[in-house]
């Protein structure tokens, strides 16, 4: 049998079939959801459904075993070929991979068929029903399906290998500073062909954007047998090594190849990772790298409009990208494992992760702890190289957990990823590494445990919400004034996101006054429940990823040397506008003008935020005017930049826009895109005041996802567009009823930054 390396070929198209449905076979492309899950409430389409497609080994003659590999799929899955069950896995967040080599190595074609069921299952994390739930699982092949073709003798998946600390490649750092790292690489391989044969491995260690060979090591061969794994361990010392950090995260690529006793190559692999070392303590705090640091931060759930998890790696990313530009370093995926493609943004960007298992407010059966314990080993084999991930919550939020379960995860995490950069955390102050606590529960200032660290998870919006002693999830009672909460839909008006922004600064403030490490605010993005007919409107952006005025809040605390000046009037100036009017602003003097005039020059409030790194600016006006307002935010008495907002006229245009985040899909990829259409005046200022419908048609290789025709907030209608893989060129066309309307023109190489 002649060589080859390991062969991966993405099975992108399927035919699809909702079992509740009359309707024949439709062709999708993944990923994908099996219902459209409306951005204005839940309508969770919960039953079984089926994919299928015609699947032929590539070259059998070259390759030894044959897989399908499905990156999620949720959740209960039954594999057949040709109508005979090959395969059955339970649980919507993890990889899994089948083994197919019996059917597909005779070079036919087959029909594989996956039925999937995201039904309620109290076995399966998070295992509370759905309609009892603060998020949504959603359902369908959401992620990626691949056939791989494996060589006789391969590296083998991490994820699936089912080895503790082991299986495919293993990068840990043990130790690193400037002026030198040491890093332990593991390998595995495994034989699947039919006779003995030697086997040597090599390592190279890469920087990921020069190249530059930085260190290198070699394994004498070894003999294996058929069936047989062996695991390589090698070690890496790196001269002044180039680190990764939150300003510079500096990426390398471990090239592994194996090789037989004639130096042919057997099987090669790349594996991303990054050098860097964590300390933690209440003392030290979070130190990076040798290096003291505090990141702020924000909590993630994953889903978008319409589609839910389904999101390709271009969305994944540019949902990274606007969570590093409003200014925090840290996110807290919660409460379930995410992409992968979303880890490798937070590498790529420097934005350290707290990586979860799935669950909140649920504990099950023993069948149930023993999925989360199965879970936990599969989180960290899958995502233990990417340099992002610093906690791993082994822990079930919000959930009555005993002391021998909390025990056992904190104990997976520590086998599963030997060394001092294993750092477990949880919600309840016993066995992990890191004590998780949200500040509705206020024990920020009074918790100690000795020398161990916190972690605040959540804060800004359950303290204003609700009541902890006598509310009632079901019924609503124990709810504060909702003049008060942090919760603000965009088109609430600019009182209630002012309030928003202000009990978020409030909050943060007394964190930084606080020892914890880092934060969570709660959260970066509006998103669906099961429980609640309409979304949480916590975000600051809501569920089309348009910012609030929290979101300038919190860009404005990055320094100006760090991220540019920043200034913002989070005022709609409106006849009733409030007039003590919030700026937000990293420079030392705000001068505010009304209509040319200048209004007062004001210094940021530190008597009510001594904390805070930028505190807001507040203005007193005495009566409103209708006009322009412009901040002008100076440093060392120089203007450094400029915001204006002007009381809007009558409608007169529409202009659309693409939200790109400065991600451009691969070419041969789908992609998921923002598409913003605005309500103008004749001056071009956004009427925030309209409501008025807008329709929204698509042509070319661009689909619109969702309603066609929708209804302004604050001035925007957003849609969801869809463009296939490998397409290019769309075209899109708004109308308004009264307004006319605008086109836009998709061209391949309209983003500036590629993924």
């Amino acid at each position: 049998m002649n060589v080859s390396s390991l062969r991966v070929t993405r099975l992108q198209d399927w035919a699809f079939k909702r079992c509740d449905l009359a309707a024949d076979w439709a062709p999708v492309e993944l990923p994908h959801s099996p219902f459209a899950a409306r951005p204005d409430g839940p309508h969770h389409w919960q039953g079984r459904c089926l994919y299928r497609r015609p699947v032929r080994a590539v070259e059998p003659d070259r390759f030894a075993r044959y897989t399908l590999y499905f990156h999620g799929a949720m959740r209960d899955a039954t594999v057949r070929i040709d109508g005979e069950v090959v395969a059955l896995h339970t649980g919507g967040y993890l990889p899994f991979e089948v083994d197919v080599t019996h059917w597909l190595r005779d070079g036919r074609e087959y029909l594989v068929t996956v039925e999937l069921d995201n039904r309620d299952n109290p076995d399966v994390p998070p295992g509370k029903p759905l309609a009892e739930l603060d998020f949504c699982w959603y359902g369908g092949l959401y992620r990626g399906v691949e056939l791989r073709a494996y060589p006789a003798i391969a590296i083998t998946d991490a994820a699936t290998a089912g080895e503790v600390a082991g299986g495919g490649i293993f990068v840990r750092t043990i130790s690193a500073d400037r002026a030198q790292a040491q890093l332990a690489v593991r390998v595995q391989v495994r034989h699947w062909g039919a006779s003995p044969q030697a086997a040597s491995l090599t390592v190279e260690a890469r920087h990921q954007t020069t190249g530059a060979v930085v260190a290198e090591a070699q394994a004498p061969a070894i003999q294996l047998l058929p069936a047989q794994s062996h695991s390589f361990d090698l070690a890496l010392q790196v001269a002044r090594p180039a680190l990764w950090n939150l300003a510079d995260p500096q990426l390398h690529v471990l090239e592994v190849c194996v090789r037989d006793a004639r130096g042919q190559v057997l099987d090669e692999r790349r594996e991303a990772f990054g050098i860097r070392h964590l300390a933690v303590s209440r003392s030290g705090g979070l130190q990076l790298n040798g290096e003291r640091i505090r990141p702020r931060g924000t909590n993630r759930h994953q889903d978008h409009p319409w589609v839910g998890y389904a999101l390709p790696a271009a969305a994944q990313w540019r949902d990274a990208r606007r969570i590093k530009d409003a200014g925090f370093d840290y996110v807290r995926l919660s409460h379930y494992p995410q992409s992968p493609h979303f880890l490798a943004a937070c590498d790529a960007l420097g934005i350290l992760v707290t990586n979860c298992i799935p669950g909140w407010q649920f504990m099950g059966s023993e069948a149930f702890r023993e999925a989360c314990y199965a879970q936990a080993r599969q989180l960290i084999r899958r995502d233990r190289n990417h340099p992002c991930v610093a906690f791993w919550e082994l822990s079930l939020n919000e959930t009555a957990m005993d002391a021998p379960f909390m025990e056992r995860l904190h104990a997976i995490g520590h086998e599963e990823f030997p060394g001092d950069q294993m750092l477990t955390a949880g919600w309840i102050d016993h066995a992990y590494d890191v004590f998780l606590h949200a500040r509705q529960h206020e024990r920020v200032h009074s918790w100690r445990n000795g020398d161990q660290p916190m972690v605040v998870s959540e804060y800004g919006d359950w303290e204003f919400y609700a009541h902890n002693e006598g509310f009632d999830q079901k019924s609503g009672a124990g709810l504060r004034d909702p003049q008060t909460n942090s919760r603000a839909f965009l088109g609430d008006g600019e009182a209630k996101l002012q309030r928003q922004a202000e009990n978020h600064a409030r909050a943060l403030d007394d964190l930084l006054g606080s020892e914890a490490l880092t934060d969570g605010q709660w959260s970066m993005f509006d998103y669906p429940r099961g429980y609640e007919p309409l979304p949480a409107a916590c975000g600051v952006m809501d569920v089309f990823r348009r910012p609030k005025f929290s979101w300038h809040f919190y860009r404005s605390q990055r320094g100006v040397a760090e991220a540019g000046a920043a200034v913002f009037i989070a005022s709609h100036w409106l006849p009733g506008s409030a007039l003590r009017l919030p700026v937000f602003t990293n420079g030392d003097v705000v001068e505010l003008y009304l209509n040319g005039q200048l209004v007062g020059r004001q210094t940021p409030d530190r008597a009510t935020f001594p904390h805070l790194p930028h505190p807001p600016v507040y203005f007193e006006l005495p009566q409103f005017e209708s006009g322009t307002l412009e901040a002008v935010a100076l440093v060392d008495g120089k203007p450094v930049a400029r915001h204006t907002v002007a009381t809007p006229g009558e409608p007169a245009r529409l202009s659309l826009t693409i939200d790109w985040a400065d991600t451009q899909s691969p070419a041969d990829a789908p992609d998921l895109l923002f598409v913003h259409v605005e309500i103008l005046d004749a001056h071009g200022q956004r009427c925030v005041q309209c409501s008025d419908a807008i329709l929204l048609t698509t042509a070319g290789d661009y689909a619109l996802t969702g309603d066609t025709c929708v209804r302004a907030q604050a001035g925007v209608a957003s849609f969801l567009i869809r463009k296939r893989a490998g397409g290019a060129h769309g075209r899109l066309r708004a109308r308004h009823e009264h307004l006319g309307e605008v086109s836009r023109e998709l061209e391949p190489a309209e983003p500036a930054a590629p993924l």
